[in-house]
């Protein structure tokens, strides 16, 4: 395969870090490496929201969840993967401090950019389309005449408005900005409530990162049994699924209270 003129993916993507003027590839299986990807996004996520460190390159080669082996086709790094040519020692050790193609390949997961197929693209973007109309659909209504939109309206709206579906953000978390995008097409609001929690000490990471994503945290704090209480805003519509996801986190020891607006 190496250092022929074009080399042929067949069934692989690649992978690519530009660093220190110098660009660095490697072959990725698209699938694996389309659900590592994913699952790195969630922990830097998690941790931004915990008030902890971004992962570093070491966290994700010994990460137990990630497979390097199963993501890449080898540890050989490129300078031009689809003509072959390899990249130097020289290269990788001044950018890297290291030849090692298997560190190299940590970078390229948590730092780089992944040629996704069309594919997995079309896929997903249709998948959070779908997601992110059924929210609006469901929370949204015409302030003019206080009735909910049908979903036709709502996907012709986003068609108008050219707005663009983040394939690696989650449906919850872009529903607030696609709302705002197609107030300018159709009168629109979401309807909110507002919900007092308290999710235990053991719980709290986990609980942040789903409470954060459903709704917006008017208010916290840390007690001192290392519990976390909050004022919550959310969709009306979207309660009962973050009221469920909760008990099932917290086996039922998350308490909840209704706050009059």
């Amino acid at each position: 395969m190496i250092d022929r003129a074009r080399i042929d993916l067949g069934d692989y993507i690649i992978g690519r870090i530009d660093k220190g003027g110098r660009t660095f590839e490697m072959l990725m299986d698209p699938e694996k490496a389309w659900e590592a990807k994913k699952y790195i996004r969630e922990e830097i996520n998690n941790r931004l929201k915990a008030g902890k460190a971004r992962p570093l390159v070491k966290d994700i080669i010994n990460n137990p969840h990630i497979d390097l082996e199963m993501i890449f086709e080898s540890f050989i790094v490129f300078e031009d993967l689809k003509r072959g040519r390899k990249a130097t020692d020289g290269d990788m050790e001044a950018i890297f401090d290291t030849n090692d193609g298997r560190t190299i390949s940590g970078y390229v997961l948590l730092e780089g950019e992944i040629q996704w197929t069309q594919k997995q693209r079309d896929e997903e973007k249709e998948k959070k389309m779908k997601t992110i109309i059924t929210i609006i659909s469901k929370n949204a209504i015409n302030p003019q005449n206080k009735k909910p939109h049908p979903v036709q309206r709502i996907e012709k709206a986003i068609e108008e408005a050219n707005v663009k579906i983040d394939i690696m953000q989650s449906a919850e978390e872009q529903v607030d900005n696609i709302v705002k995008q197609i107030q300018a097409i159709i009168p629109i609001r979401m309807e909110q409530v507002q919900i007092a929690l308290k999710i235990p000490s053991a719980f709290t990471a986990k609980g942040y990162n789903i409470v954060a994503q459903y709704g917006q945290i008017k208010q916290e704090e840390w007690q001192k049994d290392g519990s976390w209480v909050s004022i919550v805003s959310l969709p009306a519509g979207l309660q009962m699924e973050l009221i469920d996801k909760l008990n099932n986190l917290t086996h039922g020891r998350v308490q909840i209270k209704p706050v009059k607006t």
